[in-house]
């Protein structure tokens, strides 16, 4: 059966070739379950063909637990309807359906692939499984590493391109920077393996024991946030002269030819004029705190997605990014949940422990910085996702109204 021409199925294709590059055959999407004599490599596409979120080995019916990814989980039948689906993977007769899968074949039993780096690492042969997400510029695979049993050994992180390498390296050096100063309130994947393969950039990191039953208290999140701040330290410096803006600013020239850039040049510009000389307080921040990269396991708060971690950011930063998600671009309810998050920002710094008259240049900082990380991801290429976000930062950055800090301006 020819490949589908479809968009979504392409990029599913897309990820396939980087990781059974030749002279492994093209990858497809097929429905026949007919296949040559050489050695491939065939794995389930869910939920559909054309919406291609999962690739799910066919060969280790143990790694159809990868479908409970599927889904918000907000609707009545979404759990039941997961499990039954998981149910179904496992058994013989799946095989037997003509769900659509996507298909490697091999020239050779020599070929090297991403499954016979992964094998090195873990000492054993490993089957891959490929959550895709959406496509994003800053989207990198990321594999679900199983044994031939169907046991979880971990996930790998790739980078395919200047973007996600850079993602991949840094949550690298975050992860054995953060290992290294034991946090007490959460848990964070152990650091396996970091290297290229192919020309990519590979990351290889330990599962972590996660229950989806069980929500993430708001003090469990709040005391873990408050331990990211302080993990590596306190210091509290001039704006204008600490190491923090002089990052913000040449970020800023940086973009400056981009076409969103002279905004976030003019931005830089009125903070500077209006706060250089105020005195700031620096900490940590994961820089991506959101439900989606945390959960509870073992009685503890497992948090991932270290990629973007700073040490010596603004305190407040993972608080207001937390609640700046409540705001969607482009709905209807946009404005209304502008407003209500814009009302929400002296409670959620007060209750991160910044104090009130930090609030208005926190928030100025927050937007800025946030803003600058789409004007960049922009440059690899837009999505009308994205393109909705930088507006939207850069718009409320803009309207942020232009107040001279309060009197204790100065103060170090």
């Amino acid at each position: 059966m020819r490949a589908s021409t479809d968009a979504s199925a392409s990029y599913a294709v897309e990820v396939a070739r980087l990781l059974w590059p030749e002279p492994w055959d093209t990858p497809h999407v097929t429905r026949s379950r007919h296949r040559s004599g050489l050695p491939h490599r065939d794995a389930y596409v869910f939920p559909s063909e054309r919406r291609p979120r999962l690739l799910v080995p066919a060969d280790v019916p143990g790694s159809s637990s990868m479908l409970q990814r599927l889904g918000s989980g907000r609707g009545r039948l979404a759990g039941p309807v997961r499990d039954l689906l998981e149910r179904a993977v496992r058994t013989r007769a799946f095989a037997l359906t003509r769900w659509p899968m996507l298909r490697v074949p091999g020239s050779d039993g020599t070929a090297d692939s991403i499954e016979t780096h992964l094998a090195e690492c873990f000492g054993t042969p490993v089957r891959v499984g490929v959550m895709l997400g959406t496509r994003r510029v800053n989207q990198k695979p990321v594999l679900q590493v199983f044994d031939l049993t169907g046991r979880l050994l971990g996930y790998a992180k790739v980078g395919h391109n200047d973007l996600t390498a850079a993602l991949v390296r840094r949550e690298a050096d975050a992860l054995a920077t953060i290992g290294d100063l034991r946090p007490r309130t959460f848990a964070i994947p152990r650091l396996i393996h970091h290297g290229r393969w192919n020309g990519l950039e590979v990351l290889v990191i330990s599962a972590l024991p996660v229950d989806a039953r069980r929500r993430v208290a708001p003090a469990t999140r709040e005391a873990a946030m408050r331990e990211v701040v302080q993990l590596a330290g306190i210091t509290r410096t001039a704006l204008g002269t600490s190491a923090y803006w002089a990052r913000v600013r040449d970020s800023a020239d940086l973009l400056a030819p981009e076409p969103l850039g002279p905004r976030l040049r003019a931005a830089t510009d009125t903070v500077q004029r209006l706060h250089g000389d105020q005195a700031l307080v620096l900490g940590g921040w994961h820089g991506d705190w959101g439900h989606w990269n945390m959960g509870m396991g073992d009685g503890v708060l497992q948090v991932w997605d270290w990629e973007r971690y700073d040490p010596a950011v603004p305190v407040g930063f993972d608080a207001l990014h937390f609640a700046a998600q409540a705001v969607r671009p482009g709905e209807p309810e946009a404005r209304r949940q502008e407003e209500t998050f814009l009302q929400s920002v002296p409670e959620t710094l007060a209750q991160a422990g910044v104090e009130p008259e930090l609030h208005e240049l926190t928030l100025r900082l927050y937007l800025l910085e946030i803003s600058a990380r789409y004007v960049d991801a922009l440059t690899h290429g837009a999505t009308p996702a994205l393109q909705r976000r930088t507006d939207w930062t850069l718009s409320l950055l803009e309207r942020t109204p232009d107040q001279h800090p309060p009197s204790s301006r100065g103060r170090s």
